[in-house]
């Protein structure tokens, strides 16, 4: 089973329409373990919020099975 991350990245801006403040991030990045993809999430996050601190970053880390034919 594989652990998929998909970010979620606002701009925290008045000025900014709420329609077009926040997207979505499929990432390609594949994790063995759910507190491996939660590290990547905090670390992620640390990252961005230091460069700009007006933007928001939360993931959530999500399983799927391989299928096998």
């Amino acid at each position: 089973m594989k652990i998929f991350l998909i970010i979620i990245a606002c701009i925290q801006n008045a000025t900014t329409p709420l329609d077009k403040s926040c997207i979505i991030i499929p990432m390609k990045e594949t994790f063995e373990t759910v507190p491996q993809c939660l590290s990547f999430v905090d670390y992620f996050r640390y990252e961005v919020q230091s460069a700009d601190p007006s933007t928001y970053i939360t993931g959530f880390c999500t399983s799927k099975e391989a299928a096998i034919i």
